[in-house]
């Protein structure tokens, strides 16, 4: 097929789309809502709760061959997909090489040149393409996507899939730092070491996390100004205290019906570092002067009112 031709196969299948990204700050509920959202039986069968795919925060990695950096987009895509979803992308895949050749950014986050980047390196129609893929492998019913970081990019999941929803998770600022300190020492106690890079986004301090959230609140504001009909807030709290209530209002702002909440099943896709991830939302009390000094409480209840939206 014609590149061109194929690229508006794309663009027409996008257009008819309506997936469902789940994102927010890391911590703050996305894995247990992708996993009520994931079970409903509009949408497809992918049950990897903890599985984050990072294509819009990475894209370049949707265009190389099987690596460790991009195992989690070939579990979305299917491990055997990865070979024709790349014929299907090789203009998009040759030409990336040569604008890396030129010198231009491989990232478009945070670049003074982001449009520029995110168009000429045609993100847009790779990512396109790696989901029309995902699709046909996961039962070509309405997708769902968890990605916490994709809150960065969310104008251009925007761009990519116009009539997106997005759910956005948020939570309290004091139990979201208690909960990366708590799951950090799992981490230690599971046999990972301190030093290891993999966890290095657990060992933050509390200063730097509440600088992330100030930034994410802001772009909740923008977000609600731009694609106020496309994102719903989704706050932890009320998740896990009123699920029904929440997850009702959740599923009727994607257009599905109300399907109960309920419980991880499989013994394949249990958590060992996080088991509350193995049911279905219930009450979750944190003591977070376990875990946070007084003067670290004392910096949050400072913070806490320059958050324009819920996170309770």
């Amino acid at each position: 097929m014609d590149f061109q031709i194929y690229k508006n196969t794309l663009r027409e299948w996008a257009l008819e789309q309506q997936p469902v990204f789940i994102m927010g700050p890391e911590r703050s509920g996305t894995s247990l809502l992708f996993q009520q959202v994931s079970n409903h039986p509009a949408f497809c069968d992918f049950s990897h709760a903890t599985v984050e795919t990072f294509c819009f925060i990475k894209p370049w990695m949707l265009l190389e061959d099987a690596r460790p950096e991009n195992y989690e987009m070939r579990v979305y895509l299917g491990q055997r997909n990865l070979a024709t979803f790349h014929e299907s992308i090789a203009p998009i895949i040759e030409r990336n090489k040569q604008l890396t050749q030129q010198g231009l950014s491989l990232s478009y986050i945070n670049q003074s040149n982001r449009h520029e980047v995110w168009f000429e390196r045609r993100y847009k129609h790779a990512i396109r393409a790696f989901f029309y893929h995902s699709w046909m492998n996961l039962g070509e019913k309405r997708l769902v996507e968890k990605t916490p970081a994709h809150i960065r990019c969310a104008e251009e999941v925007m761009q990519t899939f116009p009539n997106a929803k997005l759910l956005i998770c948020t939570r309290d600022p004091a139990e979201i730092i208690a909960s990366h300190k708590k799951r950090y020492k799992k981490e230690i106690e599971l046999g990972k070491s301190p030093e290891d890079p993999s966890i290095a986004w657990l060992a933050h301090s509390t200063k730097t996390y509440l600088e992330y959230f100030l930034n994410i609140d802001k772009k909740i504001s923008s977000l609600a100004q731009e694609y106020g009909a496309n994102k719903v807030v989704v706050p932890y709290g009320q998740l896990t205290n009123d699920p029904k209530s929440t997850l009702e209002k959740a599923y009727s702002f994607i257009g599905v019906d109300y399907f109960a909440p309920s419980s991880n099943n499989s013994p394949d896709n249990t958590q060992a570092w996080d088991p509350l991830l193995n049911l279905a939302p219930q009450q979750n009390e944190v003591d977070c002067s376990q875990f946070l000094s007084k003067e670290e409480i004392e910096l949050v209840s400072s913070v806490r009112p320059q958050l324009k939206n819920s996170w309770i």
